[in-house]
């Protein structure tokens, strides 16, 4: 679903009821501005998850630093080694 900012901000429940990727636009410069995926409830550990690390202001996080959490929840999810 394709969708602009002005239409998010009038029905914010278009978010609430997704079932698909929703993809915000703005409609002047036909630039994508962000993707928004609905969180399914299997998704809500690894939310959890990435959001209790012990941040620390001081420093940049990396790709790896997301890609470890994830495949530590991968491994989980699926049982692997």
């Amino acid at each position: 679903m394709t969708i602009s900012i002005g239409e998010l901000q009038k029905n914010i429940s278009i978010i609430k009821n997704a079932k698909e990727p929703i993809i915000v636009i703005d409609k002047k410069s036909k630039k994508r501005i962000a993707v928004i995926e609905p969180i399914k409830d299997n998704d809500l550990d690894l939310f959890e998850e990435l959001m209790s690390f012990e941040k620390k202001i001081d420093r940049e996080y990396s790709r790896k630093d997301f890609e470890k959490i994830y495949s530590s929840h991968l491994k989980a999810k699926y049982g692997l080694n």
